[in-house]
């Protein structure tokens, strides 16, 4: 919940120009060339025969157009296009190594390239591939315990069929529900890739396509979409050694163990689970979605029943007690010490990570009012899980609401700012969110509420090769906030760079300050194809 609250409020702020809207496929075209028409032949202007009045003839046609042969159809059409995105940062302050095994980097380099090949087959079948692949490379202070990844991965990899009535796509794919392209209850289906800047990370960074089928027509006034997601994908994420994994000193945690740098991010993907949901033919991720136009007005509802992508971790009791004696530099009791001992060799599980089932039910609007375009959602579930702040894992009813503002026409200035609000109910009086919450809200049965307002502005005056802009959230409980300067250049049509910032601040226990050693300079490039 920490990391995916964070995460979306980078897709919103990267996404100011993105407004959550699943776009019809275009109707399939005319061949080319009129194969499918016979061609017109004028008919010959009459002329009276001579020595015959009021008798008319007609020269017959010439022979080139009494059958006129079909042209052939227009072939397959390809397009290519690919990115290569370089980012480098400095942290602004350097953090001593700790003994907590949750020292900071503070040097980051990453790279990020796309490939993607768009095959029009026919007016009604279209394919797209594309492969992606992730370099990371990072240390601690003076260049200690470092490491590096490279992770090639498929993207977008679907077929789509295209019928006068629906429009089916198979395949590798990212799928749009609710009104915000960022925030919107409903938007579930896709994990999320959890390991990058949260205000710096662009948003098809971080959702991650999936196996699915999605098929969207129209009835009468409604558009329907029905989507199915068959096999699990969880989000991306790290426990620790990176600066936004889940585990930071805020938390009052330390690694029970130490692992070497050089493969502690290949164990991350599996450390926290034990088991995961079973795949086909069991029923998977489903979801539904109705949306209208009335008065100028796009409104509509959603319903997605869908595996959570973050584990659900419990550990035994005793085990628990061991763990954090440790923590407390304490000897942990002997006879303690001993039935977890026995327990192990008697092939008890002391530790389970499984992922939990949630319904989200939605409803959504959308309006263009003058050069503004305004979204609404507000989501209900009935069960999702939290932490308490013993990560201990609490399942309660939340409703979501959303509500944001953006530009919606061309223009040099560019603008999005967005409130999210959520409402934890039936919070026990010993209960606490974990970083969500102020250590103050304790003592009572309440409903927990959650305020963040997001904002994304930029600047790129018409024909001029720069631009400047910010993008920042702020949290107004807790007083946490994080502010992302930038400024841009570009060289060429296909070539460009930027220098930014990311500064938090708060108090290290608040949903933002929770990563204050953060702050950093980056540096980037971008090169397309």
């Amino acid at each position: 919940m920490i990391r995916g609250l964070a995460l979306g409020l980078a897709l919103l702020c990267g996404s100011s120009r993105a407004f959550g809207q699943e776009e019809v496929p275009p109707a399939p075209e005319a061949p080319e060339g009129g194969a499918a028409l016979e061609e017109f032949v004028p008919e010959a202007k009459p002329r009276e025969v001579e020595g015959g009045q009021g008798v008319e003839a007609f020269e017959p046609a010439p022979p080139a157009l009494e059958e006129a042969a079909p042209a052939p159809a227009a072939g397959p059409t390809v397009q290519v296009s690919g990115s290569l995105r370089l980012l480098a940062g400095v942290d602004t302050g350097f953090e001593p190594q700790r003994s907590d095994g949750l020292s900071e980097h503070v040097v980051d380099v990453q790279g990020r390239a796309s490939l993607s090949t768009d095959v029009k087959l026919s007016p009604s079948l279209r394919l797209l591939v594309e492969g992606r692949a992730l370099w990371r490379a990072g240390a601690e202070q003076g260049l200690e315990r470092g490491k590096a990844f490279f992770e090639p991965t498929l993207g977008e990899a679907f077929l789509d069929f295209y019928t006068p009535r629906v429009d089916v796509r198979v395949g590798q794919q990212t799928l749009a529900f609710g009104a915000n392209a960022a925030f919107a209850p409903t938007d579930i289906l896709n994990p999320r890739d959890l390991r990058g800047s949260f205000v710096l990370t662009e948003p098809e960074d971080a959702k991650l396509p999936v196996f699915a089928a999605r098929a969207l027509g129209d009835v009468g006034p409604l558009t329907l979409t029905a989507a199915w997601v068959p096999f699990f994908t969880p989000h991306r994420y790290t426990v620790f050694g990176q600066d936004e994994a889940l585990f930071q000193p805020g938390l009052g945690v330390s690694l029970p163990f130490t692992v070497d740098p050089s493969i502690e991010d290949a164990l991350q993907p599996r450390l926290l689970e034990t088991e995961r949901p079973e795949a086909f033919p069991w029923l998977g991720d489903v979801g539904l979605r109705v949306t209208s136009e009335i008065r100028g007005i796009r409104v509509g509802g959603s319903w997605v029943w869908a595996n959570e992508k973050l584990p659900q971790v419990r550990l035994d009791p005793e085990l628990e007690a061991l763990l954090r004696a440790q923590q407390r530099g304490e000897t942990p009791d002997a006879a303690l010490l001993l039935s977890v001992q026995d327990r192990l060799r008697a092939g008890e599980t002391l530790v389970t990570g499984r992922y939990d089932r949630q319904h989200v039910f939605g409803l959504e609007a959308t309006a263009l009012l003058g050069p503004a375009q305004f979204d609404v959602d507000v989501g209900f579930s009935p069960a999702q899980t939290f932490f308490d702040e013993r990560l201990h894992p609490l399942r309660k009813p939340v409703v979501t609401w959303v509500v944001g503002v953006s530009q919606a026409e061309d223009s040099d200035f560019l603008y999005s700012v967005t409130w999210q609000g959520v409402a934890v109910r039936r919070m026990g009086a010993e209960e606490l969110l974990v970083v969500l919450e102020p250590g103050t809200a304790r003592g009572e049965a309440r409903t927990a509420f959650l305020h963040l307002v997001v904002a994304e502005a930029r600047y790129a005056p018409r024909g001029s090769d720069w631009e400047i802009g910010f993008r920042g959230a702020f949290e107004p409980i807790q007083r946490s906030f994080v502010l992302a300067p930038r400024v841009g250049w570009r060289f060429t049509e296909h070539l460009s760079v930027g220098l930014a910032a990311e500064v938090y601040a708060g108090k290290p226990y608040s949903p933002l300050g929770y990563f204050g050693r953060n702050d950093q300079i980056v540096g980037s490039l971008r090169l397309t194809l």
